[in-house]
């Protein structure tokens, strides 16, 4: 499973790169998914094993701290990272990581 998660997040990688591009091109917030693109993020960590803080990913997802804290609130509420006080690491809850293996995996096969 582990080599697996590395090749998804290979795969997330590619999807994070494409968005970043965009930034170059457009303005940021006609494409801004920040929940999205959380989530992403999240799975490259989870899958190198490392944990993220918010203010690591807050800066990767190009946001301030009060929409990211509030779009971090909306994750947690609806079970995709684990419920946490601001400010403190976040996480994927195992849920999430199932989903989004599922989800790399159909991307991945195209």
């Amino acid at each position: 499973m582990l080599m697996d998660d590395q090749l998804r997040a290979e795969t997330a990688k590619i999807i994070l790169a494409d968005r970043e591009d965009r930034y170059v091109i457009f303005p940021s917030d006609i494409f801004d998914e920040y929940a999205w693109t959380m989530l992403l993020n999240l799975f490259v960590a989870f899958a190198s094993g490392n944990v993220l803080t918010e203010k690591m990913l807050l800066k990767q997802v190009h946001t301030s701290k009060t929409t990211g804290q509030r779009w971090l609130y909306q994750l947690a509420k609806d079970g995709q990272v684990e419920i946490r006080m601001a400010g403190e690491d976040v996480k994927l809850t195992e849920g999430a990581i199932m989903k989004l293996r599922g989800y790399l995996d159909t991307v991945r096969q195209r």
